[in-house]
């Protein structure tokens, strides 16, 4: 089983993977970015574009990794930001097509309370996830990131429980 959980820069995505990975026994977290930095490094600086997600390689390889890493009784959680709907199909919807189990949450959240969130982890509005913020949240509202989550008011723990309820996945107490 793979659940992705999605959202703008900010909003809490890696928080939460966190913390469902403390409460769903033997999950693994992955990191589509860790490719995305590998890509950077070993493709000419030339051919590179602002978002690494633009390059097909990365989607390819992203692909390629969760279907090897998806096993019957595994549970990967991929916290990414993914707004392009051509993008979602040719992972997400690819996985789906192929067998895979894959559940997609969206997290959601005022711009107010993004800005908040990421000067709590020392990130300025004028940073690149800053900057992309208030449009990865319109890019989010379509139809195809449904599962949206408001976590304006909900805490780190409630955001994991409603994940769970969405996934239909049994938790762990928080510990």
């Amino acid at each position: 089983m793979i659940i992705w959980i999605n959202g703008t820069f900010g909003v809490g995505k890696t928080t939460a993977a966190r913390g469902l990975q403390q409460r769903i026994k033997g999950s693994h977290l992955f990191d589509p970015e860790l490719t995305g930095q590998l890509l950077r490094q070993q493709l000419p600086r030339e051919t590179q574009t602002d978002d690494f997600q633009d390059e097909p390689l990365w989607r390819q390889l992203n692909l390629m990794l969760l279907e090897q890493v998806d096993q019957p009784s595994a549970v990967i959680i991929v916290p990414m930001t993914l707004t392009n709907p051509d993008y979602f199909d040719e992972i997400i919807d690819a996985l789906r097509n192929k067998g895979h189990q894959v559940h997609h949450v969206t997290l959601m959240a005022s711009p107010t309370t993004i800005r908040r969130r990421l000067r709590s982890r020392f990130e300025r509005a004028q940073s690149w996830g800053g900057r992309q913020a208030a449009e990865r949240l319109r890019a989010l509202a379509h139809p195809v990131f449904s599962h949206h989550v408001d976590t304006d008011d909900l805490s780190k723990q409630q955001i994991v429980d409603v994940i769970g309820l969405l996934c239909d996945i049994p938790l762990s107490p928080p510990g």
